[in-house]
Order: structure tokens, then sequence, then C-alpha cells
């Protein structure tokens, strides 16, 4: 992809502090950059959820970005189909911002078709944890779950399974005692399951507000504060 490629190690002022603790006494891993680096000091919300989200969650995936992006907050999350991309859609789309975390490296990042339209980079950054050249693997795309994790003053669930690796960030949350929110459903199934799993150790419910009938973004709203 074009642009400036920028290194941030772990003695950069521009490294993520709460990647530290993710990582406590492992070796901090070095982050290969495109973008506005400068996302990564403004307060930001991380997406996880399934590549095989219900209609349902996308669109709730939707409806929270752009909330977001228009309040000046910025979205983070993987490059999936699914949670993710439509993630990234709604914030560019609403004229916000978004930070991309890769499982692979720079070198094989393109960006998608459906995003191609709104992409920006003073309003995008690439992140990746892995050597230019590095391809895609399972184990991978869990670990950069940390990061996405990391760099977000708040973690949201949208849809997690039972397993897998949007189960594997929330617990990430969790553990690091960093704020997770998961959205809670009328009816639970094979796409949600993992949000019950979640709630019972911990997470926080994020429905929808009564008067509005939009989602309470209200309660995400005092840890936005600052970065």
């Amino acid at each position: 992809m074009s642009g400036d490629r920028y290194s941030i190690d772990g003695s950069s002022s521009a490294y993520p502090d709460n990647l530290r603790r993710v990582y406590g006494g492992l070796a901090l891993p070095l982050l290969r950059a495109v973008g506005n680096v400068n996302l990564l000091r403004r307060p930001a919300v991380g997406f996880c959820g399934s590549r095989k989200a219900s209609e349902r969650g996308l669109e709730v995936a939707s409806e929270l970005a752009a909330t977001l992006a228009e309040r000046g907050i910025v979205v983070a999350s993987g490059y999936a189909k699914g949670v993710d991309t439509r993630a990234h859609l709604a914030a560019l789309r609403a004229g916000g911002a978004t930070i991309v975390s890769l499982p692979e490296g720079l070198n094989n990042f393109r960006v998608k078709r459906e995003l191609v339209e709104y992409w920006d980079e003073q309003q995008t950054l690439v992140l990746s944890q892995y050597m230019d050249e590095a391809v895609w693997r399972a184990d991978r795309a869990m670990e950069r779950n940390k990061v996405i994790v990391a760099i977000s003053n708040v973690t949201i669930v949208i849809e997690a399974g039972a397993t897998g690796g949007t189960l594997d960030a929330g617990m990430t949350a969790l553990k690091q005692q960093m704020p997770l929110f998961v959205v809670t459903y009328s009816d639970e199934n094979e796409t949600n399951e993992g949000n019950r799993i979640l709630l019972s150790a911990g997470a926080m419910r994020l429905g929808r507000n009564p008067k509005t009938g939009r989602a309470n973004i209200e309660r995400l709203l005092p840890y936005l504060e600052s970065r």
C-alpha cells in the first residue's frame, strides 16, 4: 500500500501504554504502521465480533460505530469480513477515524472494495505487530486481538461464539480489568452464545436506550474522556 511506514517500539511516546499491560513481562511487539499515527493518542473504542455475525449484529455494529465516530471517537477493529469491516465502513462514512489491526504484515494489506470510496490516510491508521511479509495465520488473528483491546479505552463485543477470537478478545479485556461492554440480544443463538459467557464473567451489558431506541452509548462515555 502507498504511504509512509512507521516503526513504533516500546520506547516511543506513541506506543500504547495498555499494550505494556497486556503483554506484562513478555517482549513487547514492534508495531509497524501506515497512516495517521496521531490516532493512537485519541480516545478509541475497539469492536470485536464474528465473521459470521447475524444481520442484526451487523446493523448494531454499524449504528454504534457511526454514532461514536460522529462524537470524534476513533473506531478500532480487525480487518475480517463481518463486524470488523462494517465498523470501519460506518466510521468512515460518518466522517470519523478508524484504526485497522492486522493479523499479517503490511505488505499484504489492501484497502477493501467497500472502503475505497471513503479511505483517507488522515482518518485511518493500519497497524501490524508482524514483519511486513508475514502472512495470515489463525494464531496471529487471535494474537492481534490483544492489540485491539490495548489501543482502545473501551472494547465492545458485538457477537461472540462459544469459542474463537472474539471470545478470546473479551476475556483478554476482562483479565486486564479493562472496560468491556457486550451487546445484549433478546434471543440467544450460535452467533452470540459467547456474549452470555462474557457477561457471566463480568462484562457490562450494552442494550438500547428505551427513550431513543438506539444503543445506549452514554454508558461508554465516562471511559472516553481522555486517552
